[in-house]
Parts: C-alpha cells; structure tokens; sequence
C-alpha cells in the first residue's frame, strides 16, 4: 500500500460547527489572495506581491531568493467599517453561537482575571475589527470554490507508520465570533494516526492524536478502543472547534484555561486576594494556570467533511521536499506584532515561527508522547521475561553478598572479644567496631533491596503465567490531561440568572473597587465598602448554588469581629464570657463521661 492509499484510508472525518465560518482550504487560492510583505529591520512593511502575483511556486522561489528577509502574507488589507460590517450581519453572516455565555460556567475569579487579560489588547498588536467579516468574503468569492483538501504525509520511525493530516484554515475567528482568546490570519491543524503491524503482519491503527492549540503530550492521543472516540469503518471523527479550529474527539463545549506567560506576576496576586475574599469556591484549577477561561465549542451540527460527508476531501501529498513548504518559513497572514503571539499568524506546517522545524512535524512521535509506546504486541510479553531475568540475577548476587559479608561480620564480632579484653588494643576494637557496623547498615540495605525485588519477581512471574492485564484505554491521560466539558444549566431560569450575573458582575466589583479608592470622604465610606463587598459576593454565591457556604462565612466573620472588638474595647467582659462558655462546655463533657461510665 503506496502513501497516498494510506492516507485514503484513514482519513478522518471532521464535524464543524452549524455556525463556523471558515472549513479547510485549498493553500494555492488562499496564497493568490494575498499580497506578500517584507518588514524590514527598522520595522517598516514594503510589499512584495500583490494580490493575484502568487501562487505556491512563485511563493517558494521568493522565499529562497528572500531567505535572510522577514516575509509575511497579508490575506485582509482593508477590513470593513462598522457600516459594513452591519450589512454583511443583516445578510445573515457571521451568525453567533446559539446558547453561548462562557462566563456563566466560570467564578467571578476567572471573570476578573479575564478582564484583565482584555485590557492588554489596549496595548497589544492585534487584528484589526472587521477582518474576520472581510475574510468570509474573500474567502467565499475566491477560496471555498477550490475544495476541501488536506495536505497529508506519511513517515516512518521507531516501527510506527505515523499518518499526518494538516488543514489549513484562512482565518482563525475565535476572538471575533465566538468570545475567543485570539484571532490570527491562518491557521495550521492536523490530526495523525500512529498505525503498526498487528499479530499477522497487517497494517492498522492504533492511536489517534488530535492538536489542540499549542499543547503537546499524552493528553493529545487516544487509543483506537477508547470510548470517546467515533469511528465509521477505518475513520475516525473528530469536533473542530468553532473559529478556533482545535481538535476534540466527541462533542463537547470545552472549557479552556490560558496562561499567558507575561500575566504571572500579576495574576497570582490576584489568585491570593481572591482565596482570601472567597474562601468557598474552588480554585484547584488555578494552580495549574491562570484560570482564564474561554469556551472552545465542538457541536458538530454542521458541515461534516470527509467519507459520507457533505464534502469529500481532495488529498494533497506534502513532505520535506515540498517546495512551498520547505522553503517559505514565513507567515501565513498579517504579522500584527502581538506581544503575546497570540494574534499574529502562524507558519506553515513544517517551520516554527522562530524558523526551526516544528515538534509535530520533526518528531510526531514526540509530539504525542508516543516515543514510549512499544508498536510490538509481544514486546511487554518480552520485556516482562528480560526485567524477570534481571531480577533473579540481582537477587542471587545479593544473596551472595551478604552472605560474604555475614561471615565476614560473624568472624570480626569474635575477633572484637579479644581486642576489647585488652587495655592496649581496646582502641583498635573501637575502630573495628565501626567498620562491623558499617558492614551490618550494608547488609540491612540489602536485605531491604531484596524485599522489594521479591515482590517484583512474583508480580512478573504472574503476569509471565497468567498474562499480563489489560490496559484500560485511558490509563495513560490521568486526571489532568481530561478536557473539562462545560455544563449545561438545569433550568431556564437559573441559565438566564448565570448569564445576566456574569455580564453585570465584573463591572460591578470594578465599581465597589473605584468606591473603596475614591470614597473616603464619605460618612458612609465603610459602611458602602462592606455593602458593596457582600452584594458581589453574595449574589455570586446564590448564582453558583453556594448561598448557605457564604452565610456561614459571613457569621464566622462576624462572630470573630465581634470578638476582637469585645476583646480590645471590653476585654475583661469578653474574656469572662469566653470562660463561662468553656466551663459549661467542659461540664457537659464531664458529665457525659460519668453517664457513660456507669
């Protein structure tokens, strides 16, 4: 079976959104729609091609005449005006998504950070408003009438055939359209199935990895049984997300947490102000990023591409000795400069944005944390034999050391005898007896080694007689690595009181926060800062079901201020009140005992 025929047969299908704008497509129309731009090194663009002066060939061949420049396609060079991009949205584009407010699904902790992190598009370079409207256009005027291809390689290593699908997207929406962190020109994703020979010698799949952003490991890959996974005869479905075009492998609207490195600083002081002010709510998920939180929506209610689809792929072989791939490392859209790199476009599906090969393309296997998996199904059985062999070998020279080493100790310990009988030599005796127990921590560390191979060697030797278990399908992802699937709310009213507190809740906390910079000249002042401080907290309780939690830490609060202020103001009344509750205590407990007793 030739490369092309592998790819044929595994090919996966892709499930899009109703609402999705853009669907994979063909490089060479995207290319003749852009205009190609050198920056050059004091920071000024000059342009190099305008649109309809390119295609894939003529983009490599300037890519290697240009190769010490810094080169960039532009796909939208006048993003619509607000006018029209209200006419565009009256023709029925740019539909938004049905049933979507991510932040009634998230605390007012990932809320206030999250408008942190919007206020850093102030000053970051971004793309500009009206591009994605702009984009559908071009796209649909120029670009979808070219198909739906995916550009597919095959490689081989390590006894893995590695099948690789890249799709390529003009535009990545996510920000625009639906809420998301970023949009960028292009977009670059791919799927791979890891497929090795089974018992017989024939060829099958046996995991599937999906990219997802920029994350990279175990958590990317499933195996071929595992119940997540869709499969129509040789095809695995996969959920791209909506704008951003992320993979899931069934339908979800999943929740993501982005940790944008320069935020750090501030946000872990938020983190700790936060537990401080909200001691109820669960911030586990913070420890493991900033908690940013935005919905990747995979519902699949859309366009199907792929075998029995709406639309059938057009496959296109690409590989190291692909001109446009090989040799243009450039950007595959607008370059905004983004401090972060989250609104800038990527590279092409071999190169790094910083020119080096990509991980998933040098070293696929990596990518997924594959390297460990062993294509073989008898390796384990082997490996399982050797590591047995190697432990009975430890275990018979371990036994053999201490058996020198007792016989050594049983002599010296006698020889110790004589010397500590003797004025002179009881000085020797007291350094030979260091070196006898020297000689009994060595044996007592052996033995325990020994213990444990023990316990070894009769794990393998069961797996070797009854086989080895069998590894469930997720056994390799880990808590961590689970997407977290956002829930649907339980009733109407409840879903619609989440959204209007999501939308009016951050505004509001800026408002007590502006209250307790300005208004110390107020009468009021604390008693509008506490006000404020518990409506906030308060109402977020009673939208996330947390209402008899926040009432009780507010009367421990109370009870402990009351306490204090007794204790500074009236200390002698409050400290004989604390007696008298922690006698009768203390008689109630006696008297308990002498019941019991009896």
């Amino acid at each position: 079976m030739d490369d092309l025929e592998l790819l044929r047969r595994f090919e996966p299908i892709l499930r899009f959104n109703r609402v999705e704008l853009f669907l994979p497509s063909d490089t060479g129309a995207y290319v003749a729609a852009c205009s190609l731009w050198q920056r050059k090194p004091d920071g000024t663009e000059q342009k190099i091609a305008e649109p309809g002066e390119l295609d894939l060939d003529t983009l490599a061949e300037v890519a290697r005449r240009r190769s010490d420049e810094t080169l960039h396609l532009l796909y939208v060079e006048d993003p619509l005006s607000r006018r029209q991009f209200r006419a565009w949205r009256r023709d029925g584009y740019g539909e938004p998504m049905p049933g979507a407010s991510r932040f009634s699904h998230v605390g007012i902790t990932g809320r206030i950070i999250d408008a942190l992190f919007r206020l850093t598009l102030l000053f970051r370079g971004r793309v500009p408003r009206g591009s994605v409207a702009a984009g559908e256009i071009i796209y649909r005027e120029k670009i979808a009438a070219a198909g739906t291809p995916y550009y597919g390689r095959v490689s081989r290593e390590a006894g893995w055939t590695i099948v690789q699908y890249w799709f390529f997207y003009p535009m990545n929406d996510w920000r625009s359209s639906f809420h998301g962190i970023n949009d960028h020109e292009a977009d670059w994703e791919n799927l791979i199935v890891y497929a090795a020979p089974d018992e017989d010698g024939l060829l099958e799949a046996r995991w599937v990895a999906f990219s997802s952003h920029d994350a990279e490991g175990d958590g990317l890959r499933r195996r071929v049984d595992d119940p997540d996974l869709e499969w129509v005869g040789d095809h695995v479905v996969a959920y791209p997300g909506a704008g951003s075009h992320s993979h899931t492998p069934n339908r979800m609207d999943e929740l993501v947490r982005v940790d944008p490195p320069v935020m750090r600083g501030l946000v872990r002081f938020f983190r700790r102000l936060l537990r401080a002010l909200t001691p109820w709510e669960d911030h586990s998920s913070l420890d493991e990023g900033f908690g940013i939180p935005f919905v990747d929506y995979h519902r699949g209610d859309g366009v199907s591409v792929g075998p029995g689809g709406d639309r059938e792929w057009q496959p296109v072989m690409i590989g190291d000795d692909t001109p446009w791939v090989r040799d243009f490392s450039g950007r595959w859209g607008r370059d905004s400069r983004d401090r972060f790199g989250g609104e800038s476009a990527p590279t092409g599906p071999k190169h790094e944005r910083d020119g080096i090969d990509r991980v998933r393309w040098e070293d696929p296997l990596g990518w997924a944390g594959m390297q460990k998996v062993d294509p073989d199904p008898r390796a384990p059985v082997r490996a399982v034999t050797e590591r047995l062999a190697s432990v009975n070998a430890r275990m018979r020279a371990i036994d053999d050391e201490v058996a020198m080493l007792r016989t050594a100790s049983r002599r010296e310990n006698s020889e110790l005898r004589a010397l500590d009988a003797d004025v002179v030599t009881q000085a020797l005796a007291t350094e030979r007896r260091e070196q006898l127990d020297e000689r009994d921590t060595r044996m007592l560390s052996l033995r325990d080694e020994r213990r444990h191979l023990s316990a070894e060697r009769d794990a393998l030797e069961a797996a070797q007689r009854d086989g080895l278990p069998l590894e469930a399908p997720r056994a390799h992802l880990g808590v961590e690595s689970v997407p977290d699937e956002v829930e649907g709310d339980t009733t109407q009213v409840r879903s619609r009181l989440l959204r209007i507190w999501a939308a009016v809740s951050t505004p509001l906390l800026m408002v007590v926060i502006v209250w307790l910079l300005i208004g110390t000249g107020s009468g009021y002042y604390w008693v509008g800062a506490l006000a404020g401080v518990l409506l906030v907290i308060g109402f977020e309780a009673l939208a996330r079901r947390r209402l008899l939690a926040f009432l009780v830490w507010v009367v421990i609060v109370a009870i402990g201020t009351s306490l204090i202020l007794g204790l500074v103001q009236r200390w002698q009344y409050t400290l004989a009140a604390l007696f008298i509750i922690g006698a009768v205590v203390l008689l109630l407990q006696n008297l308990k005992e002498l019941r019991s007793s009896r």
